[in-house]
Parts: C-alpha cells; sequence; structure tokens
C-alpha cells in the first residue's frame, strides 16, 4: 500500500467508509492531526542549516541547484498546479548560503510575482531561509516537491508521512481534476527499489519520517502494510476463511474472520459433518472462536 505525505499545514483527515458505516476507518488513525507541522500557512522555512551542498544531483540524479516551488490559484479552485524553478546555488555551490539563496530567489521575475524569500534565524542564531506567499491562501496555495535542492534545505523535514490504502489515492494533488471529492492534499511517495538510505528521494523521506512528537516515525519503506491489514477485522465486508479439507475434498472445518483480524479476535468455527460418501454435509454447526496464530491467512 501506499505511503503518502501532506505538504500542507492544513490537516488530512480520510474516511474510509465501508459496509457498515458504525465501523468507518478514519486515516491516518495514529494521530491526531496529518500535515506539514514544519510550516505555516503562508510560510515555509528550511530545517537543515546551511551552508548548503548545491553541486552535483540529488540521490534521484536530479539537479540539486534547482528549488521547484509547485503553486495553484483560485481562479480554478486551486486545480491548475503550475510549477517555478530557481536556481538558488551560490557562487561556490558546495557552500552555498542562505544570504546567497534568499537573493538568488528574490532576483527571480516569477518567483518574486507571488513570493518573497527572508533570512531568519534558527535557535542557535545560525541563518534560516523562509519563503512567504504574496497572496492570502485564500488565493494561493503552495508547497515544495521533494528532490533537487529541497534534499538539501529540508522545507518539508517536519512534513507527516503515512501509510493509507490505495483508495485515497483520490485525494492526491495529480488526482484533482479526476475525482470530484479529491481534498487536493497529498503526494504519494514512490518507495520501489529502495532498500537503504541514500536510494531515492521518497524512499529517503518515508526513512527519515517524523511523528507527531518530532521522534523517527519507524516507517520501513521495504515493508509497506497491505490495504486488507489496515480493515483490522472491523469489516464484515471482506472475509477470510481458513478450511480443512478431508481425503475426499470434503470441507470439514473452516475458520471465518474479517479480514485484518489479527490473534486473540473473536472468530466464527464452522464445523461439517457427512454421512458416508456424501459430498454435501447433513449437519452444519456454527461455534464462536478466539483466532490463533496458525488460523491467520495471508492472501
Amino acid at each position: 500500500m501506499p505511503f503518502y505525505q501532506n505538504p500542507f499545514s492544513r490537516d488530512f483527515r480520510g474516511n474510509w467508509v465501508l459496509a457498515d458505516r458504525k465501523q468507518v476507518i478514519t486515516f491516518p488513525g495514529d494521530r491526531n492531526t496529518f500535515r506539514n507541522r514544519g510550516r505555516g500557512d503562508e510560510i515555509v522555512i528550511a530545517w537543515n542549516e546551511g551552508p548548503y551542498d548545491l553541486s552535483g544531483n540529488d540521490v534521484d540524479g536530479n539537479p540539486r541547484q534547482d528549488l521547484y516551488i509547485n503553486f495553484a490559484l483560485d481562479v480554478n479552485d486551486f486545480r491548475n498546479w503550475a510549477s517555478i524553478s530557481v536556481d538558488i546555488s551560490g557562487a561556490a555551490p558546495a557552500t552555498t548560503t542562505p544570504a546567497e539563496i534568499v537573493a538568488a530567489l528574490n532576483a527571480d521575475t516569477v518567483f518574486a510575482s507571488y513570493f518573497t524569500a527572508e533570512l531568519g534565524e534558527f535557535a542557535s542564531g545560525a541563518p534560516r531561509v523562509s519563503i512567504r506567499q504574496k497572496l492570502p491562501t485564500t488565493r494561493l496555495w503552495f508547497y515544495m516537491p521533494n528532490g533537487n535542492a529541497e534534499e538539501a534545505l529540508r522545507f518539508n523535514a517536519r512534513a507527516d508521512v503515512a501509510e493509507m490504502p490505495d483508495y485515497f489515492d483520490r485525494h492526491k494533488i495529480s488526482e484533482v481534476n479526476n475525482f470530484p471529492d479529491c481534498l487536493n492534499m497529498l503526494i504519494e511517495l514512490d518507495v520501489s527499489g529502495w532498500a537503504t538510505e541514500g536510494d531515492s528521494v521518497d524512499g529517503d523521506v518515508v526513512y527519515h519520517a517524523l511523528d507527531e512528537k518530532g521522534r523517527p516515525a519507524g516507517l520501513d519503506p521495504t515493508d509497506p502494510t497491505e490495504d486488507w491489514e489496515h480493515l483490522e477485522g472491523r469489516s464484515g465486508l471482506f472475509a477470510f476463511h481458513k478450511n480443512t479439507v478431508d481425503g475426499s475434498n470434503r470441507i470439514t472445518e473452516s475458520i471465518q474472520y474479517h479480514a485484518g483480524a489479527k490473534e486473540g479476535d473473536m472468530a466464527k468455527k464452522i464445523k461439517y459433518s457427512y454421512t458416508g460418501a456424501n459430498t454435501e454435509p447433513d449437519q452444519m454447526t456454527e461455534e464462536p472462536y478466539v483466532l490463533t496464530t496458525g488460523d491467520l491467512v495471508t492472501p
């Protein structure tokens, strides 16, 4: 299943509506908020201290000198996204200073039409790059895509990352024109081929993701959770059966439970009895049953 990132300061809360609406599952379910906790509505700030190495390429092979900003205006209800790219490398790209970055951004006419770059300070007193939009959020939305210069500056260092079912693809920014209910808020992170730190930009974003308290989230890009596992045994719409078959290919016992249930959860044990060589059972009983590890099946 996918890993998603929310690069905005707005909270994302997605509902997975199942057959029984009393059992709606909310995602992400293990935190009160899912947003970029390291930015404001109209401003982003770098979380890495400079100077920055903007020479060469990022781990995906794209130029580190370029900072990309994706933005959308209210003209079409924030549905048409555009991208600005600015070369922010300094005189010595490998040791680019925050002041050089601010100067390069403000000198770009397209950037300056919508944004202002400023110098602030980290708690240590070191200079810090910030970018503020000139229009209110009712008029303009923006975020930094991962990779390129973002890999060095880390405007998204505290943007929440979570696993959610494939259903929530409908709320990706790229799907805004395909689904009327799209919330236009999520980025899907491509972790294919990631094995260790430095293999890919998105894989590293997942690997270094923080939880709501600023601690390592412990997400493993190599071990995504399947959609059915997130059901947690809460929906009767999806059922797993562990059957026992005799020598005549007849089911004699069936352990049945809701997808995603785990050891210790409630299940149903169905027993079948047959007379002679009959292939149809003449008796069937259903009993409450508590799942053990050996009862669990995997698609």
